[in-house]
């Protein structure tokens, strides 16, 4: 199998093995998520038959298959050492997790439902990753705010899991919209949707940092990213999203839907990066939410509720990274971002499931209620103290080389603003890896040291079964592995993802050891001033609960809640006032939203509004009809009683069948005659109920109104019906040589009515079938209404 088959296939197998799920359930029974643990070992399998071509020869797989060629959009994939490092995160940590998942989750859940998810929400992950063009990777982005609202939602009878899962949704997906607009308006500036057309072409490149649409677009395109990994104002969703079964949280949002955002801002970093605007926007979110983030994570009590924060915090530090950019240096801080994303991976999967294992054997997450877990539980403890001592930035792990390379980006970028930003920006740096070390040592400290209320949690805690304590095991050992023995992620993970996104070759060399370095002594500042503030961490805490309580409206969660709350209520105030109950209000707007469609484009359009080639050879009994036509509608507009309006009323009816047989459309004349019967005999037995004349009272405004209304109508529809085929035919001529001529070579159909009506007036008869199904269920709804009474 070549790589691209192999990564197509990687992208559909859990789409399609998430549908046997239920089948496989009725065999394996509880068993069904080593199925789930098969398929996500097989699609990592199947992105590693890539590994030749791009780890190893250097070379990007592309492939397209034809998908929506008259929109210039194909399924296109594009795997290069970024796609592939995100990709085998994905699945590599999904086998981890859904093994874990088999130790976890209890056998009375709805572990159909729960692997189904986890398999969509996966195949989603790796389908955004190796898209080729926009569109598609928008698709696919989508998917994953729409799985992953499942998976947070899982446990529905709980209002905090359905609060959360809404909040992610909402704000995912509203940046997701947001990133799409992004996306449409570059294509509009490139021509083309394609990556890798763009991400090659220098020239396109410099077009786009030129072009007056840039900042817009970077805008749009950067919500999106900040939106799904909880950047700046977006962050309030995370911590609402730990309401999700442990194995998710550390799916999701450790390892994997929030590395989307992040890969997303790293795969247009080419095209971007640069400018003043990318390192103020991407950069100055990226600050500020490390620092806010690492800083409100002190006064959370939840374990998860920890680990969101400094989620969003570390995810900060790669934003901070990725944004660090000059005109001559573009890319700065790249490979210290890319190192620290495959590190956060490791480290913070395995406090994840860490919380997981302590949450399952005390039956809480509430840290004040834990301590001294190291006696029952040592593996976890010496687990735990790795992932945490990495997070901290702890040498020789992992956590300590990806942040000492952010202090050495953080210095470049610092020495090449040069004035103030010399020393702050580092500062900043230092700053947040102080607030890291403080509630990455209060993770250790709180759980498993010191003493606990013996009467809070139960007394018989012990360690977990090996499908739960085997995961992290790995993660932990991969944690010392990649800090001990650098060279083998730089290599074989890190230099390919940093060669795609600077599209030039990259050479890395990072050691424990690089002698009393700067940034060396950034991180003995940062350690002792770590110490200092976690001896104020309680008060700290404390001080954050107190200013939260008097000032809640500080808190960007509760301007959400309001507008949340309030949504319902101002929706009703607005169709109190929209939807008054007259039916001449409905009308009139109706008939002026008309106008607007149809007089503004054909002003600002057409040439010629009336075109001049008109003709006006009538034949006589044409002309007669026509008139007779004309007298009739007036007659039921003017006549004063009820049963002469009807009778004019139709006899126009009659005479437009009388216009469709002269055109030879007998079955349209058919149907005008049929439905005219019905229509003149309901009104003929609705008039003997009512009196027969008209009582109402016209004043000259009102009637002088309506009018100018009725004649601005009925100008726009003549110039729209004028206008219709131009292009096409001529005025007034036949339409059907086109048809005859066109339906084979545009719609491929020899049968020309069936024609007609599928593709050409395909719309016509969407509507059509929307209006039969809406009239079959008021007919529906009155048998049924009458069966209740």
């Amino acid at each position: 199998m070549d790589s691209f088959n192999a990564i197509t296939a990687a992208i559909f197998l859990p789409f399609i093995f998430a549908g046997l799920v239920p089948v496989m359930e009725k065999l394996l029974k509880q068993r069904v998520g080593w199925f789930a643990v098969a398929t996500a070992l097989t699609c990592f399998i199947l992105i590693g038959i890539a590994v030749p071509d791009v780890i190893g020869e250097g070379h990007i797989v592309q492939g397209t298959i034809s998908w929506m060629p008259s929109a210039g959009v194909d399924f296109t994939i594009y795997a290069d050492g970024l796609a592939m490092m995100i990709g085998f995160i994905a699945s590599g940590i999904g086998v981890l997790i859904m093994s874990y998942s088999n130790g976890y989750m209890s056998k009375t859940e709805d572990l159909k439902r729960y692997y189904q998810y986890l398999l969509l929400f996966m195949g989603s992950m790796i389908g955004m990753v190796f898209s080729g063009n926009t569109i598609q990777l928008f698709i696919f982005w989508e998917l994953t705010s729409i799985t992953s609202f499942m998976l947070i939602g899982y446990w529905r009878h709980k209002p905090e899991s359905i609060y959360g899962a809404t909040k992610s949704l909402l704000v995912t997906a509203s940046g997701g919209l947001a990133m799409l607009a992004g996306f449409l308006l570059l294509g509009n500036v490139t021509g083309s949707f394609d990556l890798a057309a763009i991400l090659n072409d220098p020239q396109v490149i410099n077009a786009i940092k030129e072009h007056e649409l840039f900042l817009i677009t970077l805008i749009l395109i950067f919500i999106g990213a900040a939106a799904k990994s909880a950047q700046g104002p977006f962050y309030i969703w995370l911590p609402n999203a730990m309401e999700a079964p442990t194995p998710v949280s550390a799916f999701l949002h450790s390892a994997t839907m929030v590395k989307a955002g992040i890969y997303l801002v790293a795969r247009i970093h080419p095209i971007f990066s640069g400018t003043e605007a990318w390192f103020i926007l991407v950069s100055g979110t990226g600050i500020i939410t490390m620092l806010v983030a690492g800083f409100l994570a002190f006064r959370q009590t939840d374990i998860k509720g920890i680990l969101a924060y400094s989620t969003i915090s570390q995810l900060a530090y790669m934003m901070t990274m990725y944004g660090y950019t000059t005109h001559h240096e573009p890319g700065i801080g790249v490979a210290a971002a890319t190192f620290h994303l495959l590190n956060h991976a490791t480290f913070k999967a395995c406090l994840f499931l860490v919380a997981g294992i302590v949450a399952h054997e005390a039956a809480t997450r509430d840290i004040r209620k834990l301590g001294g877990l190291r006696r029952e539980m040592p593996i976890t403890f010496i687990i735990a103290c790795i992932a945490g001592l990495a997070m901290a930035g702890i040498p020789p792990l992992n956590g300590f080389l990806s942040k000492e390379m952010f202090y050495e980006s953080s210095l470049e970028m610092g020495a090449s603003l040069g004035g103030i930003f010399t020393f702050l920006i580092p500062a900043f740096a230092v700053l947040g890896g102080v607030f890291t070390f403080a509630y990455s040592i209060k993770l250790i400290d709180g759980i498993f040291l010191g003493e606990r209320d013996k009467d809070a949690i139960p007394h018989h805690i012990h360690e977990p079964p090996m499908t739960m304590l085997i995961p992290p095991a790995f993660l932990a050992f991969l944690v010392i592995l990649f800090g001990v023995i650098p060279s083998i992620p730089i290599h074989h993970i890190i230099e390919p993802a940093v060669s795609g996104i600077l599209l030039e070759t990259a050479h890395l060399h990072i050691k424990l050891w690089h002698g009393f370095t700067a940034s060396l002594m950034m991180t003995i500042v940062t350690f002792i001033l770590g110490i200092l503030i976690y001896t104020k961490y309680d008060r700290i805490a404390a001080w954050q609960d107190n200013f939260n309580m008097k000032n809640p409206w500080i808190s960007i969660n509760y301007y959400y809640d309001r507008a949340v709350d309030s949504a319902k209520g101002n929706a009703f105030r607005f169709s109190s006032r929209s939807q008054t109950g007259s039916i001449k209000l409905y009308m009139s707007a109706m008939l002026l939203l008309m106008i607007a469609l149809i007089a503004i484009p054909a002003a600002i359009l057409a040439t010629n509004i009336v075109p001049s080639q008109l003709n006006f050879d009538i034949p006589p009994y044409e002309a007669i009809l026509l008139v007779l036509l004309i007298v009739a509608a007036l007659s039921a507009a003017i006549l004063p009683k009820y049963l002469p309006a009807i009778i004019a009323l139709s006899a126009l009816g009659y005479g437009v069948s009388l216009l469709f047989i002269y055109l030879k459309a007998p079955d349209l004349a058919l149907t005008q005659v049929l439905v005219e019967t019905l229509s003149t005999i309901i009104f003929l037995l609705a008039i003997t109920k009512i009196p027969q004349k008209y009582k109402e009272k016209i004043s000259f405004s009102v009637f002088t109104r309506d009018i100018l209304i009725a004649i601005t109508v009925a100008a726009s529809v003549f110039v729209l019906l004028l206008n219709t085929t131009q292009g096409i035919v001529d005025p007034f001529a036949s339409l059907s040589h086109y048809f005859i001529d066109n339906s084979l070579l545009l719609a491929g159909g020899h049968n020309i009515v069936n024609v007609i009506i599928v593709d050409f007036r395909g719309y016509d008869t969407l509507g059509e079938i929307a209006v039969m199904c809406l009239a079959a269920l008021g007919v529906y709804n009155l048998i049924h209404s009458r069966s209740e009474e």
